[in-house]
């Protein structure tokens, strides 16, 4: 009898699941059709996905609802509008494999931006540049004059100036502080057809669920390396700890406030002006350098 009931869970939870992921999969096929659509009447630019979903999101809420287990008006409808959002950005990276108008938008828009970063440079702009990385040979400079090498065509290089950048990084235990530079090395890994170094930075760099940037790119150079379906990657424990120390910061802030505010009370007011003053520039210091 036991395994009976079992059993009858187990099917049920396949069945609920198999129906959630078939109202998903023709939730995207529908709006892949739109961006077809929209593709033959004008260009597509950045919102026109925005605009697919919110069309074709009528279709879909009463499944959306009927997904969500919960007696509490109020609840229902938070559950609601967090699904909503949660699937609006879920397929911004999941159409990557599965639609190809919208696979060929996204390749195009990194090409267009590419090559008109390629146009407002020249040559004779890196001698400028050597000569800032001969006189101050730090992690800015380097990372500098990569962008420039990059724009230009010269991947080794610029390769070469983003290591170079990230080792003589005072804070490149934080992978936070590096992810302009992360970004930059996945891109040029990408130039050069090595798709899975790319997918590894991203990996290293990618934040949370939240996190739509990293998981289009990954989702980019995954199919590009022969990839078909979408994997979301685990936030690494270094991310995981940038998270804890930003949370930490604002705990410390809020006790500063408030050690501040006490000693003020048993400060004349010109003495505690000064102690404000000296208290807030140190926190906005702080937090420049956390940030």
């Amino acid at each position: 009898m036991k395994n009976l009931n079992t059993f009858i869970i187990l099917f049920l939870f396949g069945v609920t699941t198999g129906q959630a992921q078939n109202y998903k999969d023709s939730f995207k096929s529908d709006i892949c059709d739109c961006l077809t659509q929209e593709k033959l009447k004008r260009r597509l630019t950045e919102n026109t996905y925005n605009t697919c979903y919110k069309q074709t999101l009528p279709n879909y809420a009463a499944q959306i609802d009927a997904q969500i287990v919960e007696e509490d008006v109020s609840q229902k409808f938070y559950k609601g509008q967090l699904a909503r959002k949660e699937l609006l950005q879920s397929f911004k990276y999941e159409l990557v494999y599965s639609c190809d108008t919208y696979y060929e938008f996204l390749e195009g828009l990194r090409v267009s931006r590419r090559l008109i970063a390629a146009e407002q440079v020249k040559e004779g702009d890196l001698e400028s540049y050597n000569q800032q990385v001969a006189l101050t040979p730090n992690a800015v400079t380097y990372f500098m004059r990569a962008q420039l090498q990059f724009k230009l065509g010269n991947l080794k290089e610029a390769e070469s100036d983003i290591d170079k950048s990230i080792e003589v990084n005072p804070n490149k235990e934080n992978v936070k502080s590096l992810r302009s530079e992360l970004l930059l090395l996945g891109w040029i890994y990408e130039e050069q057809n090595r798709f899975n170094d790319a997918i590894t930075v991203y990996d290293k760099i990618y934040l949370g669920d939240y996190d739509t940037e990293i998981l289009i790119l990954r989702a980019l150079a995954d199919r590009k390396s022969g990839g078909t379906a979408p994997v979301k990657p685990e936030t690494s424990d270094a991310n995981i700890q940038v998270k804890k120390d930003k949370a930490s910061s604002r705990r410390t802030r809020a006790d500063s406030k408030k050690s501040t505010k006490g000693s003020a009370s048993v400060k004349t007011r010109g003495s505690n002006t000064v102690t404000k003053k000296k208290d807030t520039a140190s926190l906005r210091k702080l937090f420049k350098m956390d940030d």
